[in-house]
């Protein structure tokens, strides 16, 4: 299977390398006359800079509104001039950059993100033999970016890589049985009472409640805070029974903002997550600095979360085990085990493989980046410390582990800024 499922993606691969090669500006459409979709990627320079399109593109966008810029509101933030763009969505998260509404940080996970799940979805449909893509292309100045909404300097994603990411989670898929399931059909129970049968209580009101046709299965990774191919396998085994079906369901009008993404995913994720969620978050900080761990300590306390430093990168391993924290920020540079080689062992580790590493490092390149996502890290923090990066990337991955009652009142960056007396 996983040798089909290869070759099946060798057509959209080879397009991406060669306008890869020409160093192509503009925008390749790719479209599928049987389904009656189409799908946009930009590139930039050979590389890509944002993609688009598809049977959902407006449920895409508030999923990952929701996933990477939790805090943001877009009926609070008034961008009036997105209309008149082409890629209107992107020009929303450059003048939230602009701002300092959302970090570089989250804008290049987000974009990332994006690109592969629009090239998951063109792997799959070319899986289908008998669902020919047509492919076109449109090649422009880097003038036709700009005035698209687009901007070049934001992110630039090499498309090897962007393949390589795509292809690992398509395979992903594959090997789970799941190569036919579009992750964009939604659930619905069909045979309610046979799987109150096989399932405990909790577990079927949680079916009832989240499995009821109008989430994709997308969606409810995103409202669960669950992984994708993970969340599909387990429904796998009562899609299979016939208790579940899969369903096309509609997108959302572009300026449809539903107000329970929010709310509901908080309530899904404090259920699935358990005891956990309902205590306080605990960070932890591996730097061989005892100056460093003594600025986070007091940064990440005085925001009132819990907080544990780690010296010596020997015993992290044990110590993170036996924490349990919620967050791991690692250093790079540390002697004897550096942060690359020991974040590539903590995801080995059962107890800690799910925990989100944030990479904190003195050298900001684009080797380092790929280097800490190819060892499993989360996210990439560039130093010296920075509040509001150290905040805004805790509540980014923290936000939806405690409900509101119960996570801690953060301060202002400012006021702790001021509290610690760091400049």
């Amino acid at each position: 299977m996983k040798n089909n499922s290869t070759s099946s993606t060798n057509q959209i691969t080879q397009q991406l390398l060669s306008l890869q090669q020409k160093q192509f500006t503009g925008r390749l459409d790719i479209k599928s006359n049987k389904a009656g979709l189409s799908w946009r990627l930009y590139f930039g320079l050979g590389r890509l800079v944002w993609a688009d399109g598809g049977c959902h593109a407006n449920r895409s966008w508030q999923r990952h509104l929701v996933k990477y810029f939790p805090h943001i509101r877009l009926t609070e933030s008034d961008i009036s001039q997105s209309e008149k763009f082409e890629c209107w969505n992107y020009y929303i998260l450059s003048v939230l950059l602009q701002r300092r509404e959302i970090t570089r940080e989250q804008l290049i996970a987000s974009i990332e993100s994006k690109i592969d799940e629009v090239m998951f979805d063109v792997f799959q449909h070319q899986q289908n033999e008998t669902d020919a893509l047509e492919y076109s292309y449109q090649s422009a100045s880097g003038e036709f970016l700009l005035v698209s909404g687009l901007k070049i300097s934001l992110a630039m994603v090499n498309v090897e890589l962007a393949i390589e990411e795509t292809l690992k989670s398509w395979l992903d898929w594959c090997e789970k049985d799941l190569e036919y399931w579009s992750p964009n059909l939604a659930p619905i129970l069909t045979k309610p009472e046979e799987l109150r049968q096989e399932v405990s209580q909790a577990v079927y009101q949680n079916f009832v409640k989240l499995i009821n046709g109008k989430r994709t299965l997308r969606d409810l990774a995103v409202y669960m805070n669950r992984d994708l191919s993970k969340l599909a396998a387990s429904l796998g085994i009562y899609i299979r029974k016939g208790y579940i079906e899969l369903q096309e369901i509609p997108d959302w009008d572009k300026k449809y903002n539903p107000t329970n993404w929010h709310s509901d995913r908080k309530k899904s994720t404090r259920t699935s997550m358990g005891s956990k969620a309902s205590s306080q978050s605990l960070i932890a900080c591996i730097d061989d600095s005892p100056q460093i761990c003594k600025i986070m300590e007091k940064i990440l306390k005085q925001a009132g979360y819990r907080y544990i430093g780690i010296n010596e990168s020997l015993k992290a391993i044990p110590t993170l085990i036996s924490a349990s924290p919620d967050l791991i920020f690692l250093d790079i540079g540390m002697p004897i085990v550096n942060g690359y080689e020991l974040c590539t062992q903590l995801r080995r580790v059962t107890e800690l493989k799910d925990i989100p590493i944030v990479i904190l490092t003195g050298n900001d390149g684009i080797i380092d980046r790929v280097r800490a996502k190819m060892s499993g890290a989360s996210g990439f923090i560039s130093k010296p410390i920075e509040i509001p990066k150290i905040l805004s990337t805790a509540e980014q991955f923290l936000s939806y582990q405690s409900s509101e009652s119960e996570k801690p009142k953060s301060l202002e960056s400012e006021q702790i800024q001021a509290k610690i007396g760091i400049a």
